[in-house]
């Protein structure tokens, strides 16, 4: 039996570990086990508690100084005998030790780290194939590239750039950034097939208490042509504010276990205001829903929002004071410019995604 292995990076519940999560599924349904490790957890306990913490409060209360940071280490251009000596420091002898002991024949990195270790020392094992799955529109000069086997990119930009960065094309493959299947279980719903008076725009992204969702609903001002359903996740600070303001187009959602009545808030939705998160943009995209941006957490997410605005694959929601948000909302809706502008946008990207499924790719690799 095939022994799989899949890294993501922190116990922050963010993209890395949906996209693992949603490899651990594909798997599955082929009769295939596989173990979810986060090495700094295996290594330092205690110490990546602490850590993620850290982080959160950083991006929080110090974002420009996040972001320059994150841009001083892991942007530019990518140098292949670059050395990341602290990350060695702390974590290559504890990721050698793991992959002795595990001996896996394949491994998905879901995160640029373990990337970068496995990186420097696929040579001592060779037999077996490392994965790199791209949970961004961006790809930082962190991840490995030389000794990895596959490239798994969620955008041609991305392909592009491995290319000229010297990874062999034929490693490279365009499979979208992994999601739960059940997530395009359903066609979406159109205005005129819902029969309400009005729209309803889900409002995500503050699962975790950073970013500025306080503020966007502050801003909101509901005039009765939209209700909002917001998703709290677990942040029951956020669930108890929207419920104390009492306004019946304001809807507080808790955390949802259930995907089908996710997928149902999805195909009911005429759009969803969210950050660049790679995982939930990717999610809006196949379901061809209208996705519009308020905020960008320093570092990944702001490289993920200039390239998708780029590409016109998502709307920036800017200038609060000078146009409500309302307005910017239903500006776009009572278009059918901007709505068909958006839809061949985003159905010209499904189209360059369309030849190869993550599914096919993973029957590919094991078989």
């Amino acid at each position: 039996m095939t022994n799989i292995l899949i890294f993501p990076f922190l116990s922050i519940s963010t993209g890395h570990h949906h996209a693992a999560d949603s490899l651990q599924i594909e798997l599955s349904l082929r009769s295939l086990q596989s173990e979810k490790i986060d090495i700094f957890s295996h290594r330092y306990k205690r110490l990546e508690k602490l850590s993620s913490i850290t982080y959160l409060k950083w991006i929080q209360y110090f974002p420009k100084t996040y972001s320059w940071i994150y841009h001083l280490m892991a942007c530019g251009h990518h140098e292949t005998k670059k050395r990341y000596v602290m990350y060695e420091w702390l974590f290559l002898k504890s990721m050698k030790q793991l992959i002795k002991e595990k001996q896996p024949d394949l491994v998905f990195c879901t995160h640029a780290l373990p990337s970068y270790l496995l990186n420097q020392l696929k040579r001592e094992f060779p037999a077996m194939k490392v994965v790199n799955v791209y949970t961004d529109f961006f790809v930082n000069q962190v991840w490995g590239r030389q000794n990895i086997d596959y490239h798994f990119v969620p955008i041609k930009d991305i392909k592009e750039q491995l290319i000229a960065e010297g990874v062999d094309e034929e490693k490279i493959f365009l499979t979208g950034i992994p999601i739960d299947r059940s997530s395009t279980a359903e066609p979406k719903l159109t205005q005129a097939e819902k029969h309400l008076p009005r729209y309803t725009v889900m409002i995500t992204g503050g699962s975790m208490g950073v970013g500025g969702i306080f503020k966007l609903i502050k801003e909101l001002s509901p005039g009765g042509n939209i209700s909002y359903q917001i998703l709290c996740g677990k942040n029951e600070k956020l669930y108890r504010y929207v419920k104390s303001l009492h306004n019946p187009l304001l809807e507080a959602l808790p955390y949802i276990h259930s995907k089908a009545e996710m997928n149902h808030l999805y195909q009911h939705a005429s759009g969803i205001i969210t950050k660049p998160g790679g995982v939930t943009v990717s999610e809006c995209i196949e379901k061809k829903l209208p996705t519009f941006i308020y905020h960008a957490l320093p570092g990944q997410e702001e490289m993920n929002l200039n390239l998708l605005k780029k590409r016109r694959l998502v709307i920036s929601l800017e200038n609060w004071k000078k146009q409500p948000i309302e307005d910017q909302l239903l500006s776009f809706f009572q278009s059918s410019e901007h709505v068909r502008h958006y839809q061949e946008h985003v159905s010209q990207h499904l189209l360059e995604m369309s030849d190869w499924d993550i599914r096919e790719m993973i029957g590919k690799i094991i078989l």
